[in-house]
């Protein structure tokens, strides 16, 4: 098993490979997840919403390792 790292913070692209290599059901609930967590105000920028959704990630006991560890490409 190879295990790839990435930097923190990822980009936006980074993100967006790694899910892209995941499973389509896994894909489709990170999408649900994205749609739940969409701006409620048209002013709050991407940027922002990442930011919120980051802040509640850490605040359920997320940390850098256990995202690198999630992260990782095991392939």
């Amino acid at each position: 098993m190879i295990q790839k790292t990435y930097p923190l913070p990822l980009t936006f692209e980074q993100i967006l490979n790694l899910v892209l290599q995941l499973p389509p059901q896994e894909q489709e609930e990170i999408i649900q997840q994205i749609k739940i967590n969409l701006p409620k105000k048209k002013e709050e920028d991407l940027l922002t919403v990442v930011d919120r959704i980051g802040k509640n990630a850490q605040a359920k006991g997320l940390t850098e390792e256990i995202l690198a560890e999630l992260l990782a490409d095991e392939s």
